[in-house]
């Protein structure tokens, strides 16, 4: 795959007129890879890896488990809701203001909180999920995953199942055409196309081989 051109073949050029939208788990890697390769694409944090970090912080303010966590991450969860992250990290700061510095198990809860934070202040122009929702876009990838598992793992990930790249992506464009319904339109398709190929070249069109290959190279 021509990654630099790759974009272009399939119409989500930065002139196409289309919303490209790029979600990711926040890696910086792949925050990398999509500036350079789709600078012209939206990029999104899925949610759930926000809201994950959310979870690992207040462990060390509330028990976990406890009324109190549920209700602080759902207040920041609102605030997310509502393109207010700030709000989120000024929340951070106050919890850390109230946390000594010094003391039993203080650096710790320190560095949970600090490490969210940090996260989440990296990322503060990506995590607008108000504004996403209300344009229709996506906050989560768990609908590419699950495209990602209907369409291609169901086919082609199964136990003992080797594939190379080139022989991998011809099963995947068939299995998308299943997929989408549209198989009898592609049968038609290439029954047409092998129609006219005989006509312009007066010669019978045969999909199979002319002569049967030897076992051993069939083997």
């Amino acid at each position: 795959m021509d990654v630099n051109n790759d974009h272009l073949k399939r119409g989500f050029g930065p002139k196409s007129g289309r919303v490209v939208q790029l979600v990711t788990d926040g890696d910086d890697d792949l925050a990398r890879l999509g500036a350079e390769y789709l600078p012209h694409a939206e990029h999104t944090i899925d949610v759930y890896h926000v809201i994950e970090k959310l979870w690992n912080a207040v462990g060390a303010l509330f028990p976990e488990g406890s009324p109190e966590a549920k209700a602080w991450v759902d207040e920041q969860k609102q605030r997310l809701f509502d393109d207010d992250a700030e709000g989120v990290l000024e929340e951070y700061d106050r919890r850390l203001v109230c946390i000594a510095k010094t003391g039993p198990g203080t650096k710790s809860k320190r560095d949970r909180l600090n490490a969210s934070r940090h996260y989440i202040a990296k990322r503060v122009d990506h995590i607008r999920y108000g504004s996403l929702r209300r344009r229709d876009l996506v906050i989560g990838s768990v609908v590419v995953e699950g495209a990602i598992k209907f369409v291609l793992a169901k086919r082609c990930d199964h136990g003992g199942m080797r594939w190379i790249k080139e022989r991998v992506q011809a099963v995947v464009q068939l299995r998308c055409i299943v997929v989408n319904g549209d198989w009898e339109n592609f049968e038609r398709f290439v029954h047409e196309q092998q129609r006219v190929a005989a006509v312009i070249n007066a010669t019978p069109s045969r999909i199979q081989q002319a002569q049967a290959a030897e076992v051993r190279h069939a083997a």
